[in-house]
């Protein structure tokens, strides 16, 4: 280990305190030991240490508030938390893991038992530490991406819009705009996946109908290069209440991924309405059908035949349908095509 690790310990018992010291002190660790709880917190406030022996049996307060305390405390809710005591009953072991320990040490202690399990928590932390880390640069590396796509994305559809205006309705444009529109599609992926943890998304009453109609308004182009006919079927009229954007990227994908999948000159039947008591939304395609229906909504999955996309899509409809109570069933035949009915009960019964 490059870094010297700093471990704190907290023990009301002054021979375990030496003890304890006397045995890490040989891996060259930073011992710090206190046997007071409160002593201990603000310590950790002042100088945040890389992991924590923490006793259970302590006077005023015990390990178990002690490390509650912590753990509400922004700055030092991620430090490792080892409990070491002498309780060693199944129900104290358990209350230990529930308050936020990542591990339980019995007394006596055994030099190199404590040794290999500090050692092993540190080692997990660090690990902790860098993939967090790499996440953050992933996102930075997306929000840039995006950035930068966005705004080239916006200049070809304005200028398509030009282009169909001076000189018509020509398929060459079409398949300009349909191109924007996949992009427009995959920046809204990425953008939910990305966003979802800080952003607010506040639930709207929708009408179904209106607005399923602008979503397959918005892929006309996408559809129109296939020659794929989109039909629409409405038994009832009827609202849901969910945010409008999350809406949005249940429809987009699961009928974006009905024109990929479709055949040309196909079609492609939406239908909505109520049947045996219950609301469904039901997008219905003929195309070539899923490979592995039940890997569908996994992130990342593609078919073989490695259609454009990232994979997203379908995974972010299963994350915002789980989110809602939305169920979601697929049928899927080689060749024959696929359906995606979805239970919206749980979003039209419901109220802002």
């Amino acid at each position: 280990m490059n870094k010297k690790y700093t471990i704190l310990v907290v023990d009301d018992k002054l021979e375990n305190l030496q003890y304890l010291d006397k045995i890490l002190k040989d891996e060259d660790y930073d011992i710090r030991a206190t046997p007071d709880a409160m002593m201990a917190l603000e310590a950790s406030k002042l100088n945040k240490p890389d992991l924590i022996l923490l006793d259970i049996k302590m006077p005023n307060i015990d390990g178990y508030e002690l490390c509650s305390m912590i753990k509400k405390e922004e700055n030092l809710k991620d430090i490792p938390i080892i409990f070491i005591s002498a309780l060693d009953s199944v129900e104290d072991k358990v209350k230990a893991f529930e308050e936020g320990g990542v591990d339980y040490i019995t007394k006596p202690f055994e030099p190199k038992e404590i040794k290999a399990r500090v050692k092993t928590q540190l080692q997990i932390h660090k690990s902790k530490i860098m993939i967090e880390r790499l996440y953050e640069q992933q996102d930075l590396f997306v929000k840039k991406i995006m950035h930068e796509m966005n705004t080239p994305v916006s200049i070809i559809s304005l200028n398509s819009e030009l282009l169909e205006k001076k000189y018509g309705m020509l398929k060459e444009i079409d398949a300009i705009k349909a191109s924007t529109k996949t992009l427009s599609s995959i920046y809204g992926d990425l953008s939910y996946k990305i966003k979802k943890h800080t952003r607010e998304y506040k639930i709207s009453q929708i009408n179904l109908l209106n607005f399923v109609s602008s979503r397959v308004l918005f892929f006309d182009e996408l559809a129109n290069i296939k020659d794929i006919n989109i039909n629409i079927e409405c038994s009832e009229d009827f609202d849901v209440f969910i945010n409008r954007y999350e809406l949005e990227r249940v429809i987009d994908n699961t009928l974006s991924n009905a024109i990929k999948y479709s055949k040309e000159s196909g079609e492609i039947n939406i239908y909505f309405g109520k049947e045996n008591e219950n609301y469904l939304l039901i997008i219905e395609d003929f195309g070539i059908g899923i490979e592995k229906s039940d890997l569908v909504f996994e992130a990342y999955y593609q078919q073989s035949n490695k259609k454009l996309g990232l994979g997203l899509g379908l995974n972010i409809v299963k994350e915002i349908c789980d989110k809602y109570k939305i169920k979601i069933e697929v049928e899927s035949e080689k060749n024959r095509g696929t359906k995606f009915i979805f239970n919206i009960d749980s979003i039209v019964k419901k109220e802002i």
